[in-house]
C-alpha cells in the first residue's frame, strides 16, 4: 500500500495579516511511513513581492518514530505594501516518505492595514488549535468579560465551520453574572465519522453582544481532525498500590503516598495529539469519589464533573500529547478503583494498564486470617540470606474466597513492601514456594513482621497472620546488578548545599563523613543532597551511562543503600526539595533530593554506600547509573 502522506500549513490567521506585521507559521509533514531524514522544506520562488520570509528554506525537525515532522518559518508584511494586498506563496519539501513525494501546498489570503482595535475579549474552552478525534463529541464554553455591562438577550453564533463538523445546534443564548459584566455560553460539536485522517477542522465563534457601544472579537478555532490509537488511551499507574490509613489511624498524609497516572494520545499515523480533551472515569460508579486528584503542577486541585452516569475528570493533553495527573487516597477506608480512558461519544473506552489499591495492613488474628506466610527454608528466629542470594521464596496458603485476579501484596511492619502478585492459575500459585521476594525488604538486624493481604477485584480484602522474623543478612543491600543503566549516576552535595564547590566525588576511597552532613553556622540544613542533573533531549542520544535525563521527567525515585558494621538497610526518596528551599546556586533543570540527618548520622565500620535512581519513560522503568563511597559519620564529641 502506498505511503499517506500529507502536508499542511497551520498557525496564519487571517486576523493577524496586518501590514507591518510578522507572521509565524509551521509546515507540518505526516505520513504513514518512515519520512526520510535531514530533509528541508522551501518557499517557492514566486511569492508576492509585498512579504519578505527570514529564510527561504528550513530544516525539518523529527518527531520519535519519524512519521511526523515540522519546519517554522516566518515572514514580515512589508510596510509600503498597498491597503489589501494579496499575500501568497508555496511550499514544497525535497523529503519522502515510502518512496512516496510530499505535494506542495499553497497559501493566499488578504492583509489590512492595522486599525485601533476597540472590540473587546471573547475566549473559549478548548485550546483554539487542538487536534480532535474522528467521531468525538466536543462541548466548549464561550466567555465575554468586560469592564461595561454586556448587552441584553444576545447570543453566541458559528460561522465559516468546515463541513467535518456538525453542531448541536448553531446558536446559544449566553447566560449572565449579577453584574453583567461576564457572560458565557456552552455549545458542543461533532466530528463526522468519514472525516479524513488529519484534515482541518475550522469555524468562528461570534456573538450580538456588544459592550460600552464596542463589539466582541471573534474568535478562530483552526485544529485537525484525527484517527486514534485506542492503545495510546491506557493509562500508566506509576504507584498502583498506596496505603490508606485505618480509622483510630489519624488524617491521610499525602506525602509519598501518591501516584502520577499518564498517557501519550497517539494518532494511527504515530502523530502526537495536541490539546485532545479526554473524560477520565471508573468502571464501577462514584469510585471516583474515594480519591483526590491534582494536575501535572502537583498544587492544583481537579474537581469531578459528572459526565453521563459518573463522576470523572475532563482533561486536556499537553502540545506533546501528554496526559498527566496525580492521585491521592481520599478516605481512610479500602479503595480499589479501575480507572477508563473515554473519547466522548462512544469512540473509545480504554481501561488503564493497572488497578489501583489504597490497602493497608492490619492483624486479623487467627480466626479471621487466611493463613499464615512461610518462607522456604525458614521456620522461626534468624533468617540469613546463604550464600548471597539476593532472594528468598514465600508461598501464599489456599484460602477459601481465593479466585483468579486476586491480587496478593506483602507486607514488612505494615508497610507495602512493593511488590505483589496477580492469581492467574490458582494450582500452580498457591499452596507452593513460587513466590521470589527480595532479602532486601528486611532491615537487617531489626525485628519484622512478614504479612500478606489478597484483595479481590470487588474492594474487598482479606489478611494473613503476621511472620516474626530477625534478618540478619548474608547479602548486601546494593543497587541490582541485572539491570541496564542508561543514564549519568547522580550527584551528592554536603550539608552546605548544591553548589560546584560543595560535590562529594564518588568512588570507594572517598568518604561522606560528619563534616558533610552536619549544620554549619550560617547554614540551614544538615544531612546531604542529591542532585540529578536534566538536560534537553537533544543531548540525550549519548553513549549509555552518560546521558542527562530529560527535561520533562518530574517523577523519579532515589534509592540508598548503606552496609556497615553497625548499621544496613536501603531506603527509597520521591519527596523532593525545591532549589529555592535548599538556597544558594544550583541548576535549575536538576532535580533534588534532601537525605536527612537522622537517615545517614552514627553509620560506622566498614560502611558504603550507594545512590541510584528510577524513573518512567513512556512506560518503561528506566535506572541510572550507580554512584558508591565510603562512609563514616560518627558524630564529633560535643554534637
Amino acid at each position: 500500500m502506498a505511503a499517506n502522506n500529507t502536508l499542511i500549513i497551520s498557525g496564519i490567521k487571517s486576523s493577524d495579516l496586518i501590514i507591518g506585521q510578522h507572521i509565524t507559521f509551521i509546515v507540518t509533514l505526516s505520513s504513514s511511513e518512515n519520512i526520510a531524514m535531514k530533509k528541508k522544506v522551501t518557499i517557492k520562488e514566486g511569492h508576492s513581492e509585498n512579504i519578505k520570509f527570514d529564510h527561504d528554506s528550513v530544516d525539518l525537525s523529527y518527531e520519535p518514530g519519524n512519521h511526523t515532522a515540522t519546519a517554522t518559518f516566518g515572514f514580515k508584511i512589508l510596510p509600503n505594501a498597498i491597503n489589501n494586498p494579496n499575500i501568497s506563496f508555496e511550499v514544497d519539501t525535497n523529503a519522502t516518505a515510502g518512496g512516496v513525494n510530499f505535494h506542495s501546498k499553497s497559501f493566499s489570503d488578504k492583509a489590512k492595514t492595522a486599525i485601533v482595535d476597540i472590540k473587546k475579549p471573547m475566549d473559549i474552552s478548548i485550546n483554539k488549535n487542538a487536534d480532535l478525534v474522528i467521531g468525538q463529541h466536543v462541548s466548549f464554553t464561550v466567555t465575554l468579560s468586560s469592564d461595561k455591562p454586556i448587552s441584553l438577550a444576545a447570543n453566541i453564533t458559528i460561522s465559516n465551520k468546515s463541513p467535518n463538523i456538525q453542531f448541536d445546534q448553531p446558536s446559544a443564548n449566553l447566560g449572565y453574572d449579577p453584574t453583567f459584566k461576564h457572560a458565557n455560553a456552552k455549545l458542543g460539536f461533532t466530528v463526522l465519522e468519514g472525516t479524513t485522517d488529519n484534515s482541518e477542522i475550522k469555524f468562528n465563534v461570534d456573538t450580538t453582544a456588544t459592550s460600552g457601544g464596542a463589539a466582541f472579537s471573534s474568535v478562530l478555532f483552526q485544529g485537525t481532525a484525527n484517527e486514534i490509537d485506542k492503545k495510546s488511551l491506557s493509562l500508566f499507574i506509576t504507584n498502583p498500590v498506596l496505603k490508606t490509613v485505618l480509622p483510630e489511624g489519624g488524617p491521610i498524609s499525602e506525602t509519598n503516598n501518591f501516584t502520577p497516572i499518564t498517557a501519550t494520545l497517539k494518532s494511527t499515523s504515530g502523530k502526537s495529539l495536541a490539546y485532545t480533551p479526554v473524560f477520565i472515569t471508573s468502571t464501577v460508579s462514584h469510585k471516583m469519589t474515594d480519591f483526590k486528584f491534582k494536575k501535572a503542577d502537583e498544587t492544583t486541585n481537579i474537581n469531578l464533573e459528572k459526565i453521563g452516569p459518573s463522576e470523572g475528570l475532563m482533561l486536556t493533553s499537553d502540545s506533546t500529547g501528554l496526559v498527566k495527573f496525580y492521585l491521592y487516597p481520599k478516605l481512610s477506608e479500602i479503595a480499589i478503583l479501575t480507572l477508563r480512558t473515554i473519547i466522548l461519544n462512544d469512540v473509545a473506552d480504554v481501561l488503564a494498564k493497572q488497578i489501583i489499591y489504597a490497602v493497608n495492613y492490619k492483624d486479623p488474628g487467627y480466626m479471621d486470617s487466611i493463613g499464615y506466610p512461610t518462607i522456604d527454608g525458614f521456620t522461626m528466629g534468624d533468617l540469613s540470606a546463604d550464600q548471597g542470594i539476593r532472594e528468598f521464596y514465600t508461598m501464599v496458603s489456599s484460602y477459601d474466597q481465593a479466585a483468579v485476579n486476586d491480587a496478593i501484596l506483602f507486607f514488612v511492619d505494615g508497610e507495602y513492601t512493593g511488590h505483589s502478585v496477580h492469581l492467574h492459575n490458582l494450582s500452580e500459585q498457591l499452596d507452593q514456594y513460587n513466590i521470589p521476594l527480595p532479602y532486601s525488604i528486611f532491615k537487617e538486624n531489626k525485628s519484622s513482621q512478614f504479612s500478606y493481604a489478597a484483595v479481590k477485584t470487588s474492594g474487598d480484602i482479606f489478611y494473613s497472620e503476621v511472620l516474626t522474623l530477625n534478618y540478619i543478612g548474608g547479602i548486601p543491600y546494593e543497587p541490582d546488578p541485572g539491570v541496564k543503566r542508561k543514564f549519568n549516576p547522580c550527584i551528592v552535595h554536603t550539608s552546605l548545599g548544591v553548589g560546584p564547590d560543595n560535590i562529594i566525588p564518588s568512588g570507594m576511597g572517598n568518604y561522606i563523613n560528619y563534616g558533610a552532613i552536619m549544620k554549619y553556622p550560617g547554614y540551614p540544613h544538615r544531612g546531604i543532597f542529591i542532585e540529578i542533573v536534566r538536560s534537553d533531549p537533544k543531548f540525550i542520544n549519548l553513549p549509555e551511562g552518560t546521558k542527562a535525563v530529560p527535561l520533562d521527567i518530574k517523577d523519579i525515585t532515589l534509592i540508598m543503600y548503606i552496609n556497615s558494621d553497625g548499621n544496613s538497610f536501603q531506603k527509597p526518596y520521591t519527596q523532593q526539595i525545591k532549589l529555592a528551599d535548599i538556597g544558594g546556586p544550583g541548576n535549575k533543570n536538576s532535580i533534588f533530593f534532601h537525605i536527612p540527618y537522622n537517615d545517614i548520622v552514627n553509620i560506622h565500620g566498614n560502611g558504603y554506600i550507594y545512590f541510584d535512581y528510577q524513573f518512567y519513560q513512556d512506560d518503561k522503568l528506566e535506572h541510572g547509573a550507580i554512584w558508591n563511597s565510603s562512609i563514616e559519620t560518627v558524630p564529633v564529641p560535643g554534637e
